[in-house]
C-alpha cells in the first residue's frame, strides 16, 4: 500500500499552488470517471462486462500512479504520540504534510483513487455503492479543474501496479486500510464545499452555486459511506479473527482511553464542525433559500441518515451482539460492561441525526 500523505489541517485552502499541479492527470481521470458512470448509471449493468470495465480502468489508470511523492526537507510532520490523531493516523498509516502542495495532493488523491479501482473488481460490493464513490471523484475532479478547461488528455497503458497483498488476512487490513484513505480523502473535499456554502451563505451569494457546493458536499459525504463498505468487503470471521484485534492491539499500545472511534478521526472531526455551523446556518436562514437549495440540503439530509444505517448493518454484520471497541473501552472506564450492541449504538445515534436534521424537511 502507498503511504497516505494528507494536508496538516485537513484543508484544500492551505494547499500551496505551484507549477506541475498534474492537472492533465486530473483531466485524464476525470474523462474515466465520467465513462464509469455511464457504464454503472447506464444500460450496461451486466456484471461480466461491468467487471471487465474496471479492469480496463485499473489499466488505464496506472499510468497515473506514482508510489514516490517527493517532499521537501521538514514537509512531513512528525508524529506526537500523546495526540490522539496522530495515535490514529499511524494506525491506518497516514502522514501529516505542511505546506502541501496542489501537485503533492492530487498525486496522492490519484495513488489512492487507482487502488481503490485496482481492487473494486474483487470486492463483494455492490455496483451501486462503488457508483456513489464515482460521483464522489467525479465531484472531487470537477473541484480541482474549476477554472480549467477540460480537455480530452490521453495517457499510454501501463502495467498495473499491484499494491494488494495475496494472503487473505493482509488483504482484508490493506482493504480496511486503503477504505480509510479514501474516507479521509473525501472528507476533506466535503468539508470544502460545504466551507463554501457557509461562505455564500454569509454573504448572500449566488443561490445556483450554493446548491451546486451543496450538491458536490453531500455527494462526496455518501461517497466515504461507499468506502466503508469497501473497508468491509471481507467476511465477519476475518474482521473478528484479524482486523478488530490488530486495531485493539493498536489501541492497547498507544493507551488510549477509548477505543477507536471517529473522535480521533482528524478529517471527520474537522468535516463535523463544518457540519454542525452549516446546519444552525441554513436552519437560520431557511425562510428566505430558495427551494433549489433546500432540495440540496434535503438530498444530503437523505445521504447523512443513510451513513447511519448503513454503519449500523455494517456493525450488526461485523459483530453482530457485540460491543464496539469505543463500548468496550467506556466500559472498562466506568468499571462496567454496557448492554448495547455496537448496532445498538449506532441505531441510537441515528435518530439523534434525524432530530439534527429534520428542520431539514419540516419547511
Amino acid at each position: 500500500m502507498n503511504q497516505c500523505y494528507l494536508p496538516n489541517s485537513s484543508s484544500i485552502v492551505e494547499l500551496q499552488a505551484v507549477d506541475g499541479n498534474q492537472i492533465e492527470k486530473v483531466q485524464y481521470f476525470h474523462h474515466k470517471v465520467r465513462n464509469h458512470i455511464e457504464i454503472l448509471l447506464g444500460e450496461t449493468y451486466v456484471l461480466p462486462e461491468v467487471l471487465q470495465a474496471f479492469s480496463h480502468f485499473s489499466i488505464a489508470l496506472a499510468a497515473l500512479i506514482n508510489p514516490k511523492i517527493e517532499f521537501e526537507e521538514g514537509q512531513v510532520k512528525e508524529r506526537d504520540m500523546n495526540n490522539k490523531y496522530d495515535i490514529y493516523d499511524k494506525y491506518f498509516e497516514v502522514q501529516r504534510v505542511q505546506n502541501m502542495t496542489y501537485g503533492q495532493f492530487i498525486q496522492q488523491y490519484l495513488d489512492t483513487s487507482a487502488e481503490l479501482v485496482n481492487e473494486f473488481q474483487y470486492t463483494s460490493m455492490s455496483r451501486g455503492e462503488i457508483a456513489y464513490i464515482l460521483k464522489g471523484w467525479e465531484a472531487a475532479n470537477l473541484i480541482l479543474l474549476s477554472n480549467q478547461t477540460i480537455a480530452a488528455q490521453h495517457f499510454p497503458p501501463s502495467k498495473v501496479f499491484e499494491a494488494a497483498p495475496k494472503n487473505n488476512e493482509e488483504r482484508a487490513l490493506y482493504r480496511w486500510k486503503l477504505a480509510h484513505h479514501g474516507f479521509a480523502i473525501f472528507m476533506i473535499f466535503s468539508g470544502h464545499c460545504f466551507q463554501k456554502s457557509l461562505d455564500l451563505l454569509e454573504q448572500g451569494g449566488n443561490e445556483e452555486e450554493l446548491a451546486d457546493w451543496l450538491d458536490k458536499g453531500a455527494h462526496l459525504f455518501r461517497a466515504t459511506t461507499a468506502c466503508m463498505e469497501f473497508g468491509n468487503s471481507f467476511t465477519a470471521t476475518v474482521y473478528r479473527g484479524v482486523v478488530r484485534p490488530d486495531m485493539s492491539k493498536a489501541n492497547e499500545e498507544a493507551n488510549l482511553p477509548n477505543g477507536f472511534s471517529g473522535t480521533q478521526n482528524f478529517e471527520y472531526v474537522q468535516w463535523r464542525k463544518l457540519k454542525v455551523k452549516l446546519l444552525k446556518t441554513v436552519q437560520a436562514k431557511q425562510a428566505t433559500l430558495s427551494q433549489l437549495v433546500m432540495e440540496k440540503m434535503e438530498l444530503f439530509r437523505t445521504y447523512y441518515l443513510e451513513d447511519m444505517h448503513i454503519h449500523s448493518i455494517i456493525a450488526g454484520r461485523m459483530v453482530g451482539i457485540e460491543k464496539s471497541l469505543l463500548q468496550e473501552g467506556m466500559g472498562q472506564k466506568k468499571r462496567k460492561a454496557l448492554k448495547i450492541s455496537a448496532g445498538d449504538m449506532l441505531r441510537m445515534m441515528a435518530k439523534m441525526r434525524e432530530k439534527e436534521v429534520d428542520f431539514i424537511i419540516g419547511r
